[in-house]
C-alpha cells in the first residue's frame, strides 16, 4: 500500500492547474513540496513525483515572473513636465548603452 503525504497541502500540490493558478499560490505549492521532500522518511518513488511536481511549478513560476517582468512599467518625467509610460526592458537598456 503506497504511502500517503503527511499532509493535505503535499498532495494538493501534487497536483495543479496552471490554467487557475495564481504565482502566489503556485509559490506556497512549491515550498509546501519542498519541505515535503526534506522529510527523511519519503519513499523514492513518491520523492520523485514530488520532485517531478516541484520542477514543473518552478518553472510556471519563473514562466510568470519573466511575464510579469515584461509588464512592469516605468514612469517618468519628460522635460516638458508630462508623464510618459515606457517598458523597464526599454529603460534598462537605455540606461546600459
Amino acid at each position: 500500500m503506497p504511502t500517503a503525504p503527511k499532509h493535505e497541502t503535499d498532495q494538493e500540490a501534487l497536483s495543479f492547474d496552471s490554467n487557475d493558478l495564481t504565482f502566489d499560490v503556485a509559490l506556497e505549492k512549491l515550498e509546501a513540496l519542498a519541505a515535503h521532500l526534506e522529510e527523511a522518511d519519503i519513499p523514492l518513488e513518491q520523492a520523485l513525483e514530488v520532485y517531478e511536481s516541484a520542477v514543473h511549478l518552478f518553472a510556471y513560476c519563473r514562466q510568470r515572473l519573466d511575464g510579469m517582468e515584461q509588464r512592469i512599467e516605468q514612469l517618468s518625467e519628460t522635460l516638458d513636465g508630462t508623464l510618459t509610460v515606457e517598458s523597464i526592458t526599454t529603460a534598462l537598456d537605455d540606461e546600459n548603452g
